[in-house]
């Protein structure tokens, strides 16, 4: 076992999705929000519940909404996940053949499924569409009802194609034995690799958590307590009992590794000539905020003498957004009601703001 240079921890060798997901190059397909399932450690938000479909965070309605997406971030393969894909196979099918129309054969795909719907015709359909990875995540901690049955029957049945397949499952404090039962479940039928990841709170899994005993590391972090440490115990197991490879996933890789390196791709090919990139990949400008827009122009052009071509009008935002040395050269220029801001958000399509910050005059 050793660390992979990414705060994670690897057996082996990464998953060729993983190589990809961690320089920020997978472009996250979320084909619906649809699940035989209802496991009570699923971060999945209310919004992405029902039968929707996101290219990252971006609502898709049209096919070349995925297309652009893909084109913003510079993305050289995806990674297609749910809900289960499976529940929607045409519309994930097409999605995929779409991809691979676009970009080519080299444009890697990997899926996540629970297995339920992963009959030998739904495989084959996935593989003759280009899928190139897929990663089970059968009902492990619940062996005894039928739905785990036919899950584990028919993840048997991707030895049947000519792809890369294994596991994926979270490291849940508790459940080590199943974990190393599916882990040898998955070295007796070919797999390559079985991907663990460090159990983490969300909006919509907290309470459930909660109440099964489950703690944060501490009051900054999602992570479980525990989930990291049952993770690596069980690499360092299976480097000894098994002949898969390993990747142990933690929420530092997501946070600081993954999400920073494709911000960045984004970053380059949607910031403005007025904003700056940061070295998280988040941008950073000025802004100009008052009641009337208009008359804010006005103000700004006339009274401060700002350039036109320096300034960008945001009717959704209601606000007027400048170069960051600008609004701080201006501030006290303007006189009244109209407050400036230092602004941080991501590139990503819903802007989500991470840092304001309030000039003082």
């Amino acid at each position: 076992m050793r660390e992979s240079g990414y705060y994670s921890y690897v057996v082996g060798e990464l998953p060729e999705g993983c190589k990809l997901c961690v320089k920020g190059a997978k472009l996250v397909l979320f084909t619906t929000g649809i699940c035989p399932r209802d496991c009570y450690y699923c971060p999945l938000s209310p919004w992405r519940r029902g039968d929707v479909v996101y290219a990252n965070e971006r609502p898709v309605n049209e096919k070349r909404e995925i297309l652009e997406e893909a084109r913003i971030q510079e993305a050289l393969g995806a990674g297609v996940t749910g809900g289960d894909p499976l529940a929607r196979l045409d519309r994930t099918v097409g999605y995929i053949k779409l991809l691979k129309e676009n970009f080519g054969k080299e444009f890697h795909i990997h899926l996540y499924t629970t297995g339920a719907l992963a009959t030998g015709k739904t495989l084959e359909k996935l593989y003759d569409a280009g899928l190139d990875e897929i990663r089970f995540h059968p009902d492990l901690f619940n062996p005894k009802s039928k739905l785990f049955q036919r899950e584990i029957e028919n993840i048997k049945n991707a030895r049947d194609f000519d792809w890369d397949f294994g596991g994926e499952v979270p490291s849940i404090p508790g459940q080590g034995d199943r974990i190393k039962w599916y882990a040898g479940f998955l070295d007796s039928i070919g797999a390559k690799f079985l991907n663990i990841n460090e159990l983490e709170f969300s909006e919509t899994n907290l309470r459930a958590l909660f109440d099964r005993g489950f703690k944060p590391v501490s009051n900054e972090s999602s992570a479980i307590k525990g989930s990291l440490e049952l993770g690596i115990q069980i690499l360092e197991w299976g480097e000894k009992n098994t002949n898969l490879n390993y990747h142990l996933c933690t929420a530092r890789l997501k946070d600081a590794v993954q999400l920073r390196n494709r911000l960045k791709r984004m970053a380059r090919n949607v910031a403005r000539q007025y904003q700056e990139m940061t070295e998280d990949g988040t941008l950073r400008f000025g802004v100009a905020e008052y009641e009337d827009l208009e008359e804010l122009y006005s103000l700004l052009v006339e009274e401060a003498g700002v350039p036109e071509e320096w300034l960008y009008v945001n009717k959704k935002k209601k606000r007027i957004e400048m170069p960051e040395e600008v609004a701080l050269e201006i501030v006290d220029a303007i006189e009244g009601d109209v407050r400036f801001y230092i602004i941080e958000e991501y590139p990503t399509w819903d802007r989500i703001e991470v840092e304001r910050i309030p000039l003082q005059r």
